[in-house]
């Protein structure tokens, strides 16, 4: 496996060669452990390329860690994690890694840097750093993040906040509730899946909301949203957004205060690990930027409503009332849901 990859490699990069580039870096990412604390990306600006993932030139990270002192570093195209990135702009390029189980300090250092500048951006400190050959950019991670955790999008290469016009936060089990005064569409770190909902009330004893997974989310919808846990997600503006036909989600452009919805209302929350919808009996506005269902004080007000996901193929496409947890084995990352275990690409291996 890991000869076929250096060679997928080698093509990607004798054939990046052959064509025009306006950028390129690596940027090696470094812990403590010299030896095994170390893992590299390499960005290619190349005009003949395109923003899309594109086999035989960007070339997919090996995600496993082989120790408590390895590291990752990869940029995600799509939703494949690349240790090799070909693509026609940079500018926006997101930047993830997956921590050790040691450190909280780490180092990236920037070599072989040709063409146009190129900055990188920290999104949690808030500083941009010029990627200039033979430097490097040291950092920390919180505490909770040491233990061979995926850091999304913590880098940005040439940031410019214009391009994002919103942002919308999960929760601990990765899901959050949005709306927008603009046609959007999730931009970085990759990960993010927005759905639509419709109650389905086939049992009235156990309701469920059905989510079916969009691409965009038009001005005003109400969507969930799942993704890592207690992670920042960004959207940029999108020129159109279909309609989300047979969504019950209702968004809230502006504060909304409760008193003047007539239905029950159910918004999602967090209650001893899982994520469900429960009803809001509270007298506080509903937050602009958030969603709530509304269900017919005559359908019955149940105390609890599961959310389940249509079709699931992916680990972030499982029912939602089962926990995820995950574990190492073999020297590998692996996430449990119920009695399904996936890898980190969201792969199921059982």
């Amino acid at each position: 496996m890991k000869k076929l990859f250096v060679s997928i490699l080698a093509v990607a990069l004798s054939l990046s060669a052959m064509a025009a580039s306006t950028a390129a870096a690596r940027i090696k990412l470094v812990g403590s452990n010299t030896t095994y604390a170390v893992s590299t990306v390499i960005l290619n600006e190349d005009d003949a390329r395109n923003s899309s993932y594109e086999s035989g030139y960007d070339a997919e990270s090996m995600m496993t860690q082989s120790n408590s002192f390895s590291v990752l570093i990869y940029a995600y195209v799509g939703t494949h994690p690349c240790e090799y990135v070909a693509t026609d702009n940079l500018d926006g390029q997101a930047i993830s890694f997956t921590t050790n189980m040691i450190d909280a300090n780490y180092t990236l250092q920037f070599s072989n840097v040709s063409g146009r500048e190129l900055k990188l951006y920290d999104v949690v400190t808030a500083t941009t750093t010029t990627i200039t050959e033979g430097e490097s950019y040291a950092f920390s991670v919180d505490p909770s993040q040491v233990g061979q955790v995926e850091v999304l999008g913590r880098f940005i290469i040439n940031y410019d906040p214009s391009a994002y016009v919103t942002s919308v936060t999960t929760n601990a089990d990765g899901w959050a509730s949005f709306a927008s005064t603009a046609n959007v569409a999730p931009a970085y770190p990759a990960g993010l899946t927005a759905y639509k909902g419709a109650l389905n009330t086939t049992d009235p004893d156990n309701m469920v909301v059905d989510l079916t997974a969009v691409s965009a989310i038009p001005v005003g919808a109400g969507v969930f949203v799942h993704g890592a846990a207690n992670t920042t997600y960004y959207f940029s503006a999108a020129a159109s957004a279909p309609a989300l036909t047979g969504n019950q989600i209702v968004g809230c452009t502006a504060a909304t205060d409760p008193a003047g919805i007539t239905d029950a209302i159910y918004t999602l929350r967090n209650v001893g690990g899982t994520t469900a919808l429960y009803q809001y009996v509270g007298t506080e506005a509903i937050p602009a930027g958030k969603a709530y269902l509304p269900i017919a004080i005559s359908a019955g007000a149940p105390a609890r409503i599961a959310i389940r996901v249509a079709q699931p193929t992916d680990v972030r496409e499982v029912e939602a009332t089962v926990k995820a947890e995950k574990f190492m084995e073999d020297g590998k990352i692996y996430i449990r849901r119920g009695d399904n275990i996936y890898n980190l690409q969201g792969q199921k291996v059982n």
